[in-house]
């Protein structure tokens, strides 16, 4: 198993990066900008052999840059993503992502394929995961989407119904989670990726489920996030949740959930402590397989 690191600033930040990481092999790449007036960047790219050894670089990262942005006066200039080049989940194609399956019981995914030719049901999920994080087989991405439903359940059965709110997936990989939710019967939902692979590949399996006009797609981070939702889903690695999730209360309305996940059983109260120093308040503790989850609510 092999894992990808990349972290992406402007050269002047990239350059110290580089400079910091003495002991590290790394490769240094220029990136396209994505908009014709916007500046180039340059990325570092570091490889890891083990789920242990990506928690450690991560955390050392997130350190290094935290210390870039502050001698800079700035705040998430740099970026951070991981990828997992050869993840534990089937990938597209395989004989493993053939045939529909069920990641929860209100839920069908069905994998797409050339030979496809009708609409999704009501609650079925065309999914194409090549590129991006999220086929629905991973413990995270179940224990996300166990909650989810059961929050829009109990929502359904209150004011605001679940069919008024507004969702964002952050770091939304292949989009399963903002597909999900409105799938559920939320109204729309935006999803942000800051890798502009899976922001392609989030697009595509929106189109593909035809629901263009209700769920958006943006590449990149928080700077694409405006005004606060109903609820906020992030099922990222855990150094981005310690990076950047002190943005959630600020994008959650009041009364609203986050259902955080992407890290493992043995973080679940560290993470949680973390969340409760902001000021929001954990609803319930989740486990799967080793992995965990939070769900949580800004007071009112």
């Amino acid at each position: 198993m092999e894992f990808e690191i990349a972290v992406e600033g402007t050269a002047q930040d990239i350059e110290e990066l580089s400079r910091l990481l003495e002991d590290v092999t790394f490769q240094k790449r220029s990136v396209p900008p994505p908009e014709e007036d916007s500046l180039p960047s340059e990325s570092v790219f570091i490889r890891e052999s083990s789920p242990e050894s990506v928690d450690r670089r991560l955390l050392e990262l997130s350190a290094l840059m935290d210390r870039i942005e502050a001698e800079g006066g700035r705040r998430n200039g740099l970026k951070l993503r991981v990828r997992n080049l050869a993840y534990s989940e089937p990938p597209s194609g395989s004989e493993h992502f053939l045939e529909p399956f069920n990641p929860i019981p209100s839920l069908t995914i069905l994998p797409w394929s050339s030979r496809l030719t009708h609409a999704p049901g009501e609650n079925t999920i065309i999914l194409d995961p090549h590129n991006a994080f999220g086929t629905g087989k991973h413990p995270t991405t179940k224990l996300t989407l166990a909650i989810l439903a059961d929050v829009a359940r109990g929502a359904n059965h209150g004011e605001p119904s679940f069919a008024r709110w507004s969702v964002l997936d952050f770091g939304c990989g292949t989009s399963i989670l903002a597909i999900a939710a409105v799938r559920l019967g939320a109204k729309e939902a935006l999803g942000v990726e800051i890798d502009p692979q899976s922001a392609k590949a989030a697009l595509r399996n929106v189109r593909l489920n035809g629901l263009s006009q209700c769920i958006q797609v943006e590449q990149g981070s928080w700077e694409r996030v405006y005004g606060a939702y109903e609820l906020i889903l992030a099922n990222v690695v855990p150094s981005v949740l310690f990076k950047m999730g002190d943005a959630i209360p600020a994008h959650l309305k009041p009364g609203g959930g986050a259902i955080v996940s992407g890290f493992g059983g043995n973080l679940l109260e560290e993470m949680a402590h973390f969340f409760s120093e902001m000021g929001l308040i954990i609803l319930n503790r989740f486990s799967l397989e080793g992995w965990g989850a939070l769900h949580m609510t800004r007071p009112s």
